[in-house]
């Protein structure tokens, strides 16, 4: 890409434009698929190293002195480093090769550690979900409109479904018996939905930041609340971020009711 974009809104149009270019160009011939982690349920792609790869040229020539790492080759960046862009170039993979259509590419910039920018494209069904911290979010380019009613679903991981399983049965029945569950398999799409208010709730247990963070700008920015049922500071990117997003009036409720979930030394949620 030729030239930098520095003016935010441009910058935002110019993410956008970046992931649907680079998903038109390397979604177009069948991937080699590979088991990820030692349970064997995980996967990973030829298309996630292609997307990755793609992604890392054209963010830091979209945006020059800034650095670009991701999910399928993660490594922290320098604390000088001042504008960061962190990738998860398949969010969704084992959907992808399931052929189940909800799988997306997610991209956040972090300006000093802080999200100022991300955007979410869903690739099965071409639409872009974008944000600006304090710039509002957006859906293929228009202002997010959120319904009036936002509807009473809710989504938590399946690694936070067993910890209250586990833990926390009457929790977890409190939960049911306000809302429905969906797992649609792609975390930064969860919270895209939420954003648009297609769900009220997400939580995780499992999500790490390249899962969470661009979608999060975008709820965010939408009006949402997003954080940590689990006490204790934010976790480095690599690690599970014990998340949640809800409505401003609903959040504490749910942290509360997620915190039982935690091992019994940590059951009081962060502040």
């Amino acid at each position: 890409m030729a030239q930098a974009m520095t003016e935010p809104q441009a910058l935002r149009q110019a993410l956008c434009a970046c992931l649907r270019r680079a998903v038109a160009e390397i979604f177009v011939a069948p991937p080699e698929v590979q088991a990820k982690g030692q349970d064997g349920l995980d996967l990973v792609t030829s298309l996630d190293f292609a997307m990755q790869a793609r992604l890392t040229a054209d963010l830091a020539a979209l945006l020059p002195g800034s650095v670009v790492t991701g999910e399928e080759d993660y490594a922290a960046a320098d604390p000088a480093c001042r504008h960061v862009w962190l990738v998860d170039p398949l969010d969704g993979t084992v959907n992808f090769v399931a052929g189940l259509p909800a799988y997306a590419v997610a991209v956040v910039l972090l300006e000093a550690g802080r999200p100022v920018l991300s955007a979410v494209h869903d690739i099965a069904h071409d639409r872009t979900w974008s944000a600006l911290a304090g710039g509002g979010a957006f859906l293929d380019n228009a202002p997010l409109r959120p319904r009036a009613h936002a509807a009473r679903l809710g989504v938590l991981s399946s690694g936070l479904l067993a910890d209250l399983a586990a833990r926390a049965p009457g929790a977890l029945g409190q939960i049911l018996a306000g809302a429905k569950l969906r797992n649609l398999g792609s975390q930064a799409l969860h919270l895209c939905h939420a954003a648009s208010g297609h769900l009220g709730f997400v939580a995780s247990r499992e999500a790490r930041a390249w899962d969470d963070l661009a979608g999060a700008l975008i709820a965010q920015e939408a009006g949402l609340v997003y954080g940590r049922y689990a006490p204790g500071p934010a976790p480095r990117a690599e690690a599970e971020q014990f998340s949640l997003c809800a409505p401003p009036g609903q959040f504490d409720t749910l942290a509360s009711l997620l915190a039982a979930s935690c091992p019994p030394q940590d059951r009081s949620p962060a502040a």
